[in-house]
């Protein structure tokens, strides 16, 4: 028999072992029987040893090849352009057919002819997009940290996974976003606390004619042409005050419900929740809900998701003292969490409003104290600078300005702070 090479070690241990134990004990002495035993210990030890160290270089190669893919996953997303060419700028101009974006995380952009857009930024988890003119189709994959910002004019869409159509009007200074799965926050003007966008719903933001409107397309009628301006379901009604193109929403046309009979002995129709109702659009009624039962015994009694949607009902519905009092049941009742975290930034808000900028001067300082990269950081720091600068000039306002341009270089009021600090 010939072979390619001497057995390895392990088989030639394997092999004596097999030989010891084949031996005959009779006419073997007890001291040699022992010796046997002890060589037949040895081997197998010998044997252990090797395959620990066998494991050991697995383990080790094993280690090195996770720790290159977390080098790896740690890198920024990448993407690649079908059916266009990126100028040096970056820009990515389409003539008469689409164009795509592809990323590596399987996230994907879809360019309409005669847009313009630019990836401005890539990062681990997302990207920064800067639509300045035209239309996208949007596809995030979602992702437990993805962190996606699609800036069009002054307006930023905050995305973490979801699909929507994105458009921006430059002449007409028109933000059109449509919700097809997922959500979106939208912050811009008239939507400076950042308005949310659900499954199904429109947003049209126009600039020049200071509206925002926000209507839910899964439960509206059917429309041709445009849609036009309804009342909005997110959007702060202080806000909203700028604007007198909206009329109330109106109940859906179409057929009745088939009429069932009645409900089966015993049963009750559960009423819908207040955030159901906020997200309805149905301030009004949440607020009723609360005055009947008494103010005092829900601040007292209701869990922190109802009185977050107290808060955002009375807000919008033009009862800044209940939404206050609520916000302030959240910060006691519930402290630490995030509902009394975000309760700091909208109690800024409330007394902006009211025209008392030392204590919403407080307020943002304690929402950037408890939630420094919060969801609503960018705004806080943003009013922070800008109460400053009104109430102690712009030599008080700068360093914040130059905090806000080094931690959000291209946030809502990056503007406003590159002017502040060229009036040095």
């Amino acid at each position: 028999m010939t072979t390619s090479g001497p057995p390895d070690g392990d088989w030639a241990v394997e092999r004596l072992v097999a030989l010891a134990r084949e031996t005959p004990p009779r006419g073997l002495s007890p001291q040699e029987s022992a010796g046997l035993h002890r060589l037949e210990v040895t081997l197998l030890a010998g044997k252990r040893r090797r395959r620990a160290l066998k494991i050991a270089s697995v383990a080790a190669i094993a280690a090195a090849a996770l720790l290159f893919v977390a080098l790896r996953r740690d890198r920024a997303l990448t993407y690649q352009v079908a059916n266009a060419t990126v100028s040096e700028g970056g820009y990515v101009a389409t003539a008469a057919a689409a164009a795509y974006l592809r990323f590596s995380d399987q996230s994907e952009l879809e360019v309409a002819p005669a847009t313009r857009v630019r990836v401005s930024r890539l990062e681990v988890h997302g990207a920064r997009v800067m639509l300045e003119g035209g239309t996208l189709h949007v596809r995030i994959r979602h992702e437990p940290h993805a962190a996606w910002f699609l800036e069009a004019g002054p307006y930023v869409v905050h995305v973490t996974g979801t699909e929507f159509d994105l458009a921006w009007r430059v002449d007409e200074q028109v933000l059109d976003l449509r919700l097809r799965e997922g959500s979106v926050v939208v912050e811009g003007p008239l939507a400076d606390a950042g308005v949310r966008v659900g499954k199904g719903q429109h947003l049209v933001a126009n600039r020049s004619a200071a509206t925002l409107s926000l209507v839910d397309e899964l439960s509206a009628p059917p429309t041709t042409g445009d849609i036009p301006p309804t009342a909005v379901a997110s959007a702060p009604r202080e806000s909203l005050a700028l604007s007198t193109k909206t009329p109330p929403i109106e109940a859906p046309a179409g057929p009745r419900p088939r009429d069932l009979g009645p409900a089966p002995r015993g049963h009750v129709e559960a009423p819908p929740s207040w955030q159901a109702r906020v997200a309805h659009g149905d301030f009004d009624a949440v607020v009723a809900d609360a005055d009947r039962r008494g103010i005092d015994r829900v601040l007292t009694e209701s869990t922190a998701a109802d009185l977050a949607a107290l808060a955002d009902a009375a807000r919008y519905a033009r009862r800044p003292e209940v939404a206050r009092r609520a916000l302030t049941a959240q910060r006691a009742r519930y402290p630490g969490s995030m509902q009394a975290r975000d309760a700091a930034f909208f109690l800024g808000g409330l007394a902006e409003g009211q025209k008392d900028d030392p204590v919403s001067l407080e307020w943002y300082d304690v929402y950037l104290g408890e939630s420094p990269d919060g969801a609503y950081a960018p705004q806080a720091l943003g009013r922070k600078m800008m109460l400053l600068q009104r109430l102690r000039g712009p030599a008080s306002a700068r360093a914040v300005a130059t905090e806000y341009l080094a931690r959000f270089p291209e946030g809502p009021y990056a503007g406003s702070a590159n002017k502040l600090l060229s009036m040095q």
